[in-house]
């Protein structure tokens, strides 16, 4: 049995996708015109354009009536960690007796999954195991709801991100399954969302609400004021996979090339590629499914990644690539927004998208700025969980609260302790408590007593003995936590008013079990000199963190034994023990941190020259990247004038 979701055909003969038996192909699947078999095969072999494809298509491939022992999943590309796993031990109640991955790099780049069990299982099990397998402190895609979708909703199955619950319903069959399998939410081409019954009806298949621009041009005045009032709803452009489109990948060192986006045309559905030098053409996408994981990857080493809006049907594709893009932390240029594609977008997202030329593009800290500011935004408004949880609230159901993130701060400095309270207050994470441990200081210094009045977000503060490990400190800081996620900074550091923000969100999209941010930018107090190392050492996953930017659920934290009894390196003792057992650490963008080495009272001195050797960047004074909290020690205390925002002659820049 094949079953081809792809037009690759380059794709699909390497597959030998088309050598099975019985073969179905993209359309019949689009269609939902299923052969039915009772007999188990022989082998199921599953080829796919790209991970997002796969997702996309997930609800119909769950609902197939097709079994068998041997699986083999064939994806495009090579996916990043995280994206597809190969299950281990058993899938429900089926041993796993051989699971097999490989790449392969040329002529035509794909991964092969090859899965054999010791008993027959449905389709849907492993494709679930491969897709959603392992643990995470967040919830699956529809974030608890159990969707089901119209049969003639085609359209609507990549709204459910690939979450392994929702199924699509079979033609001629409206009758609900009732109990543990009932559905909550049913996407259909009709409908109302605050439509009363159970289960409630989503209508986000109905052609009126994504019109083509030709369909706009020719339509009378009551269907254009009916869009134009649909535009004003938070819920017609799709979700983002967010699982898939990440800034997983990215590239602070491309180079000075960029692409454009072109329509290649289509029959179901609308293709498009990018364009680059001579004759490089990216893999195929389309308006259904959007982009993939699989030409994102393509991109990563472009400078400016050009839109064209006259390449997408509509302004809700329009806006529904734009939104993909900068989930995925393209340095995406575009032109002429409209009305209708900024309200869909949210005000500001849209301006960030707006404001950015390729000349901006073309200093790469502030390319990896905008990347990630505009990443940052299209999660918040448009992520997979984001909106599926707002959906959930909408019809009353329980929703996953926003995450508490505890910071412990261990100090014995009362000098710094209004910074330190100036850089947690003012983090854009919602929910933040301050764990403050006193490490041999004594809560009645005025120091103290001045922080505890002025401070007004939650607060923890404890005396620590000064004979305490450090080690020992930390565990007792996060024994004080409330927080479902734990987050350690330093007292003589800047951050990012983003960087608990970003943190999270890393966590989320790479679901690793540490995450934290590179400590590239450095402020040398001894120079009086802001320098940048390491650039290409972000958004990937990696052995280590700096343990002034870690985060991670209390969960791993408590499942690794806490923090080793030691006075150093107990960063690198917990980032040890979470890879021995098992786990994997993500590092995200080095923009959320400045850290600040002091002229002298350092354990380790290499000497300030040790910091200056290599591929360094350098800025006169203290040059922050843009959103970092705090003054330098020699500066007045307000906000310091960002190198983003400073003249040229001034900053060193372009």
């Amino acid at each position: 049995m094949g079953l081809l979701i792809t037009s690759d055909d380059a794709l699909i003969n390497h597959a030998s996708g088309r050598d099975c038996d019985t073969v179905i192909g993209f359309s019949e699947l689009f269609a939902g015109e299923i052969k039915r078999c009772d007999a188990p095969w022989s082998r199921i072999l599953l080829v796919a354009d790209s991970v997002s494809v796969l997702r996309a298509m997930l609800p119909q491939l769950v609902v197939l009536p097709y079994e068998s022992k041997v699986f083999e999943l064939v994806v495009g590309g090579l996916p990043k960690r995280g994206l597809v796993r190969l299950p281990h031990g058993s899938v429900g109640i089926r041993a796993v007796v051989t699971a097999q991955q490989d790449i392969v790099e040329e002529p035509v780049p794909h991964t092969r999954f090859a899965v054999r069990f010791r008993g027959v299982l449905p389709l849907a099990d492993p494709l679930a195991a491969m897709l959603e397998g392992g643990s995470s402190a967040f919830q699956r895609p529809a974030t608890g709801l159990r969707v089901g979708i119209e049969h003639d909703a085609a359209a609507a199955l990549p709204w459910v991100c690939g979450d392994p619950s929702a199924v699509r319903f079979a033609a001629g069959s409206p009758a609900l399954p009732d109990g543990a399998f009932s559905v909550d939410v049913v996407l259909a081409t009709g409908g109302d969302a605050a439509a009363a019954g159970t289960p409630a009806v989503l209508a986000v298949g109905e052609p009126a609400r994504r019109p083509s621009w030709r369909d706009l041009v020719d339509a009378p005045r009551d269907t254009l004021e009916a869009f134009v009032a649909h535009a004003q709803q938070p819920g017609l452009l799709p979700p983002v996979d967010t699982d898939t489109l990440r800034p997983v990948g990215f590239r602070p060192d491309a180079g000075t090339d960029e692409v454009r986006l072109r329509r290649l045309g289509g029959c179901e559905v609308n293709h498009l590629a990018f364009g680059g030098p001579g004759e490089w053409s990216s893999a195929q996408f389309d308006d259904w499914s959007g982009l993939s994981e699989r030409v994102v990857d393509q991109l990563r080493t472009y400078r400016a990644v050009h839109d064209d809006p006259h390449a997408h049907q509509g302004p809700v594709q329009h806006a529904a690539f734009l939104a993909q893009a900068a989930a995925a932390a393209l340095p995406v240029v575009t032109t002429g927004l409209g009305d209708t594609v900024r309200r869909l977008l949210g005000e500001p997202l849209a301006d960030e998208i707006a404001a950015v030329t390729p000349r901006v593009l073309a200093d790469p800290v502030r390319r990896e700025a905008y990347a990630m500011s505009i990443r940052r935004l299209a999660f918040a408004r448009h992520g997979t969980r984001q909106r599926w949880g707002a959906v959930a609230r909408q019809l009353g159901r329980w929703s996953r609260p926003t995450a508490t993130v505890s910071v412990i701060l261990p100090t014995r400095r009362p000098e710094l302790l209004a910074r330190i309270a100036e850089q947690v207050r003012r983090q854009t994470w919602p929910e933040v408590e301050l764990v403050l441990g006193l490490h041999g200081l004594e809560r009645s210094h005025p120091s103290v007593r001045d922080l505890e009045t002025a401070y007004d977000r939650p607060l923890v503060i404890t005396e620590v003995p000064a004979s305490r490990t450090f080690g020992d400190m930390l565990n007792d800081l996060c024994d004080l936590a409330s927080g479902e996620l734990i987050a350690k900074m330093d007292d003589d550091d800047w951050y990012s008013e983003h960087h608990l923000t970003d943190l999270v969100h890393a966590a989320e999209y790479s679901r690793a079990d540490l995450v934290g941010s590179g400590a590239e930018f450095l402020y040398l107090e001894a120079l009086d000199l802001t320098v940048r190392r390491h650039r290409t050492s972000g958004h990937r996953y990696t052995n280590r963190v700096p343990g002034a930017t870690l985060l991670m659920p209390v969960h791993t934290l408590r499942g690794v034994g806490g923090w080793r009894p030691l006075h150093r390196a107990v960063d690198t003792a917990l980032a040890h023990a979470v890879t021995q057992s098992g786990g994997s650490i993500y590092r995200t963008h080095g923009l959320g941190i400045v850290v600040f080495r002091a002229a002298q009272g350092h354990t380790w001195d290499p000497g300030v020259e040790y910091f200056l050797r290599g591929d360094v960047q350098q800025w006169p004074g203290f040059a922050p990247p843009p959103g970092v909290i705090g003054s330098a020690p020699t500066t007045p205390a307000t906000l310091p004038v960002s190198w983003f925002d400073r003249p040229a002659a001034v900053s060193g820049t372009p």
